[in-house]
């Protein structure tokens, strides 16, 4: 990953972490460091490949075997960090007093070096710390993005029932036991792996209410400082630099608007925002109330990229919503939620080229309100053959009597949605994705798979992704941008259009798509409007299998 995402989210003239460089020496030295930023957590990292792989632990490695611990991958940090000790100023990334907690070298224990082990999903080593000693394993969990266990082997140096100490004091406690949690740090709720799953903190405010989130008032932060109309703002030709734009009460903060995004196109971070300030009219609806997934390009398309769910601090007009994830891990996560365009514009500006929420909106977390497939072409697939499997879905789907509605990917494929009463289980929705793309795989043998290995479908194949009609999953939204060359965008189809099969994912653009939605409207808007009940598609169901079979003979 290099060190380019960790200088990016860093300004030096104003905190004191060293800028740093790639190191060409490897002397297996570890550091763990305890971060009292908005949220009191502990940073582990391994010199490894000339600088620190580095996770965010909430609650702290442990000795106790029995306590796997959630481990969150964040960006590389330069080798100068194993020594770092000082306060990060408030309003920086990461503001905070940051010390160390221990450090020490490391001895691979699995097979192979430590970075191919790591790009297999689970890294063996002994520890040899002051605090930490002995053998432990970090292990990649699955469906989960960056998130890690790191847990203690049983040996010598494991002890039952040993906690945390630590070096500053938190509200009168010197540990993170049970009775400590949510206290630390400002109290977002750390729950260990195995624990539980449910839907609590399916709320959110505007305001300081949110669990573990520091919010702050940008228009305090920019007194003084002149503050333009948005609408004023965006006018210009060629946005440069940086610019406080009001947006209804609130006021946004706007930096590095010349940056360019992508390249090719010589477009920058000013085309993105100006891009959403002017649909946010329509892709707004598809936002409100859902809790968002960020994937931020702090450098453009090209440059390194991470994931982002949970948040530790954002201006108080963002509405954020503590929800235990679905990942077996128990641990909650900070989302950010859609709630208006000073929101989308603060996201665009944090580099976060594409809107991603999910099927449900947090009032009623459990019940989505569309399901998807992701039509997913293999390499060489002809567009017109994507277009003949995606009106393969829309006739299985018709025969269930569901009406669904077609979307480019704004990548290479096309997203079918079928609106449904919030009134149905994440579970339900999946058995009925997966009973339709099964049959759509059976129906159209010659182009179409629900076969998840890449190596096993085969090349020229179409997976009919069913799976992301799980909880916490999502799609790129109608009319989302995408980092992709181009500055393609996520577009609504009407079913004529797949039918004649002219189109392409790069016909639709930042450029274009005002133009479009001028000449027809919001093609999705059925999708927010008609509500199916799917009781008669349960149970027609069923038959679905044995029908493509019956076909698939005849043919």
């Amino acid at each position: 990953m290099g060190l380019e995402t960790y200088q990016k989210m860093r300004d030096f003239r104003r905190t004191p972490e060293p800028r740093g460089r790639v190191s060409k020496a490897n002397r297996r030295r570890f550091v763990v460091q305890e971060h009292h930023a908005s949220k009191l957590h502990f940073d582990f990292r391994l010199e490894m490949g000339g600088v620190l792989k580095s996770w965010s632990v909430p609650r702290g490695p442990s000795l106790d075997p029995a306590q796997k611990r959630l481990a969150v991958e964040t960006e590389d940090h330069p080798v100068e960090y194993l020594k770092f000790e000082g306060r990060i100023p408030q309003g920086e990334y990461g503001g905070g007093e940051h010390m160390r907690w221990d450090s020490g070298t490391y001895r691979l224990a699995g097979e192979g070096d430590a970075l191919s082990q790591l790009e297999r999903g689970k890294l063996e080593f002994e520890l040899d710390g002051e605090r930490l000693r002995g053998a432990f394993t970090l292990v990649r969990m699955k469906g989960r993005v960056g998130e890690w266990l790191l847990i203690k082997k049983q040996d010598e140096f494991a002890e039952a029932g040993w906690e945390l100490r630590l070096r500053k004091p938190v509200g009168g406690k010197e540990t993170l036991d049970a009775k400590a949690k949510g206290k630390a740090g400002g109290g977002r709720q750390e729950q260990e792996a195995g624990a539980g799953r449910s839907a609590k903190g399916a709320r959110g405010s505007r305001g300081a209410g949110d669990r573990g989130v520091r919010k702050f008032d940008t228009g305090e932060e920019t007194k003084g400082e002149r503050v333009v109309p948005v609408s004023r703002a965006l006018k210009a030709k060629e946005l440069k630099g940086d610019v406080n734009v009001r947006v209804g009460v609130e006021v946004v903060p706007l930096t590095n608007l010349d940056r360019v995004y992508w390249p090719d196109e010589k477009l920058t971070k000013g085309d993105l925002v100006r891009y959403y300030d002017e649909i946010s009219k329509y892709i707004l609806p598809y936002l409100e109330g859902r809790p968002l997934i960020m994937k931020r390009y702090p450098s453009g398309i090209r440059g390194q990229s991470f994931h982002q769910h949970d948040v530790n601090e954002a201006p108080d007009f963002v509405r954020t919503v503590p929800l235990e994830v679905e990942d077996g891990g128990g641990h909650e996560v900070n989302y950010i939620v859609g709630s208006g365009k000073a929101t989308l514009l603060y996201m665009a500006n944090l580099g976060a080229i594409e809107r991603h929420p999910w099927h449900s909106r947090v009032e009623n977390l459990d019940h989505p309100d569309w399901f998807v497939f992701d039509l997913d072409p293999g390499e060489g697939v002809r567009f017109e053959t994507i277009c003949e499997v995606a009106l393969t879905t829309r006739d299985v789907l018709a025969r269930l009597g569901l009406e669904s509605y077609a979307k480019t990917s704004g990548s290479r494929g096309l997203h079918i949605y079928v609106p449904v009463k919030a009134i149905y289980s994440y579970e339900q929705i999946a058995g009925l994705a997966e009973q339709v793309a099964t049959a759509v795989a059976r129906e159209r043998a010659d182009a179409a798979t629900v076969e998840r290995s890449k190596r096993k479908r085969g090349r020229g194949m179409i997976y009919v992704d069913h799976m992301q009609n799980a909880r916490g999953k999502s799609v790129a939204a109608p009319y989302s941008v995408r980092p992709k060359p181009g500055a393609t965008v996520s577009a609504p189809l009407e079913w004529a259009e797949v039918e004649r099969k002219k189109i392409r994912t790069g016909d639709f653009d930042i450029k274009n798509m005002m133009e479009r939605i001028g000449r027809k409207g919001d093609l999705f808007r059925p999708v927010l409007k008609k509500k199916q009940a799917l009781g008669e598609a349960f149970e027609r169901a069923g038959g679905l299998l044995e029908g493509g079979r019956a076909r698939g003979a005849r043919a």
